[in-house]
């Protein structure tokens, strides 16, 4: 079996309903994304507050690629890993960086393919709306994740991003329930220098062995992240208590309980 399930408009509901069998046995789903790069980028040390505008700036004016998503257990056992590629993006009419383009080309992503085949923005979200609201999701784990989170909910429940970071977390928590990051987790491991480090270089030091190709692609780094989760869960490296709902960069926590309602306001 692949290591990653390529999903494409036309296997979108059949990978779903597979999806939702395993989410009641790996309720932890660990998120990565790919989108067109950034057009405005954040300097390094720059304040947390111009970090969020950055994010929104950029978020409101580019469109998400891929999403990739791993679902794991609270044991840290690793289920399945699908990568869904979306057709909104046109690279010869919408807003990207060309550098990261090109980069993603070099890695695999076939414009051209993506653009065909791929699933449209509005029939994903409907399609992954059951999904999103029920109760069974317990967490969601990123690796320097907040631009992840914010591509998913935009992908899921905003039109455009808040305006405040304030706003933003409280929507997070709303819809996501509990969010974590495992750049923000290991920033006390001092073998793991402190965070201050990239996922392949996580990875490797944490030993992970396995067939994960580095494409650098949604699917994958979604599964090379639940890797590292797993790994470091099974070693009791981290408590949960302590270190969940924190994005690496984000100063306000996203944890606690989802609402058990969607509210059609965020689409508008």
């Amino acid at each position: 079996m692949d290591l990653v399930r390529q999903v494409w408009s036309h296997n979108l509901y059949r990978e779903l309903a597979i999806f939702n069998v395993y989410l009641s046995r790996f309720p932890v789903i660990v998120i990565d994304t790919e989108f067109p790069g950034f057009i405005r980028s954040t300097p390094r040390g720059a304040p947390k507050e111009h970090l969020y505008q950055d994010l929104k700036f950029n978020l409101n004016h580019l469109k998400i690629l891929q999403l990739g998503l791993t679902l794991v257990d609270e044991n840290g056992n690793v289920g399945m890993t699908w990568e869904f590629t979306f057709s909104d993006f046109d690279e010869q009419t919408d807003l990207s960086n060309p550098t990261s383009i090109q980069f993603l080309k070099n890695k695999g992503l076939d414009f051209k393919k993506q653009r065909e085949e791929g699933i449209r923005s509005a029939e994903f979200q409907l399609a992954f709306l059951p999904i999103l609201c029920s109760n069974r999701i317990v967490k969601w784990v990123t690796f320097h994740g907040i631009y992840d989170v914010a591509y998913l909910l935009k992908l899921m429940v905003i039109k455009s991003m808040p305006e405040s970071v304030v706003e933003f977390a409280i929507i997070a928590r709303c819809f996501l329930g509990t969010v974590s990051d495992l750049k923000y987790i290991i920033r006390n491991c001092e073998y793991l220098l402190n965070g201050e480090l990239g996922l392949k270089k996580l990875a490797k030091l944490l030993n992970i062995v396995n067939d994960i190709p580095t494409h650098h692609l949604a699917g994958f780094d979604s599964l090379l992240i639940a890797s590292a989760y797993a790994k470091m869960k099974k070693m009791h490296e981290f408590s949960s208590e302590n270190l969940d709902g924190f994005l690496y960069g984000l100063y306000y926590r996203i944890r606690g309980h989802k609402i058990p309602w969607f509210n059609p306001y965020y689409l508008h």
